[in-house]
């Protein structure tokens, strides 16, 4: 039995803008634009910020496409445009425990900039990336036993007096 892997490849389309007016109904630039895409969908990397293919073109195609490229920042000033992505805040992790049992601890929680992380020079985050607050604020409870000699008893016999039937 022959087993056929199919392997999809995702090529970026590539958005590319002129600063100069370029005439795009002119055939040679329509032509250029097209070889220029089709160099980046194999590959070419890009000295204008252009999102590439995969793969690696062999010498000859990498000679051709950078001429192309040249010749359409000379005639075109062109770039690749990409929108800015501004950065956006995951939810929270949930609070950490807190620091204290009793008379106030602190607990935190965190959260990132990832959704989306900025891109293409879009802006951080506003705000702050972790949370703080008090936590088991109650009085902690205060008690000392005493012996029936009036002296304070030690934890350890607290144990032994409640184990021979003792009263706390």
């Amino acid at each position: 039995m022959v087993k056929f892997t199919t392997v999809a490849v995702v090529l970026t389309v590539v958005a590319l803008s002129s600063s100069n007016e370029c005439d795009m109904k002119d055939k040679s630039i329509k032509k250029n634009v097209k070889s220029y895409k089709q160099c980046l969908d194999k590959g070419f990397k890009s000295s204008v910020g252009c999102t590439s293919g995969e793969g690696e073109p062999g010498k000859k195609l990498q000679k051709k496409c950078k001429k192309v490229e040249q010749k359409l920042i000379k005639l075109c000033d062109y770039s690749c445009r990409t929108t800015q992505i501004n950065g956006g805040w995951s939810n929270y992790s949930d609070w950490t425990p807190c620091s204290a049992e009793c008379g106030g601890g602190s607990q935190t929680r965190e959260r990132s900039c990832t959704n989306p992380a900025p891109q293409f020079g879009g802006v951080d985050c506003v705000g702050d990336a972790e949370e703080s607050q008090e936590c088991n604020t109650q009085s902690c409870l205060e008690f000392s036993l005493v012996g029936e000699s009036g002296n304070d008893v030690e934890a350890r016999s607290m144990g032994l007096l409640l184990s021979r039937g003792g009263t706390v």
